[in-house]
């Protein structure tokens, strides 16, 4: 009974909190396209789309639970989940160079760049258990603080320090253009994206503290929301 309390718990969070941002972040993808077809607008749709196959990848081994196939398609989920927010990087590179013509074999080796490293989630999760999903964890994702270690500098050194970086170059860049607000409306954003994936990490390894996954169920998945909404918002049909 107890299990199966649980195992109901989880589904009505995967039901409230998982299944919708699939078709907002798909549409939102859909809404970028439609404006052009370029490598900026590729790259941000990109991001939606990587993070809604994230989410589907995990709805989906829900309701494949006591087989193998659901820790495989819960730890590639997570693989494409950190790539995904990895070409937020990528995005605003591109958008430094918005009056240049970068040449495609550095595009492209950005994104190989960061395809690579991020795999170090897929060689912790399975080699060194940094990720568990099974039975034993009542098939609540539970992390290795190794991984949440890994995770937390992998965030700060390959995201953060690189999108500060890039983040004031874009000022400088739309400085006294009529964009500039929604650039700064699209950093902030993207920060808000990077801020909820420290707080994920640390949701998926402090499992046994209540209070604080509590916190974050309330929080963060309406603050990744608004985020995601935000950066959409933000890069405008004028950047195109």
């Amino acid at each position: 009974m107890l299990l199966q309390g649980i195992l109901t718990q989880r589904i009505i969070i995967v039901l409230i909190f998982q299944v919708w941002p699939i078709f907002y972040l798909s549409y939102l993808a859909y809404k970028l396209l439609k404006r052009g077809k370029n490598r900026s607008t590729y790259t941000l749709s990109s991001v939606f789309l990587f993070i809604a196959f994230t989410y589907s990848l995990v709805d989906i081994s829900l309701f494949l639970i006591y087989t193998p196939y659901a820790y495989f398609l819960y730890l590639f989920g997570m693989y494409f989940f950190m790539f995904g927010n990895s070409l937020f990087v990528i995005f605003s590179w591109v958008l430094v160079k918005l009056g240049e013509k970068i040449p495609y074999w550095k595009f492209h080796l950005g994104i190989i760049i960061y395809g690579v490293i991020s795999t170090y989630i897929l060689f912790i999760g399975f080699f060194f258990e940094g990720i568990r999903y099974d039975s034993s964890t009542n098939w609540i994702p539970t992390y290795s603080w190794f991984l949440f270690i890994i995770s937390w500098i992998f965030i700060s050194i390959s995201l953060i320090i690189p999108q500060i970086f890039l983040s004031f170059k874009l000022i400088k860049v739309f400085e006294g253009v009529v964009l500039k607000r929604r650039i700064i409306l699209f950093i902030v954003s993207v920060f808000i994206e990077f801020i909820t994936l420290y707080a994920l990490f640390l949701y998926n390894t402090w499992v046994e503290n209540l209070i604080y996954r509590t916190v974050y169920i309330s929080i963060f998945p309406i603050l990744s929301t608004i985020g995601a909404f935000l950066i959409y918002r933000g890069f405008g049909k004028e950047l195109e």
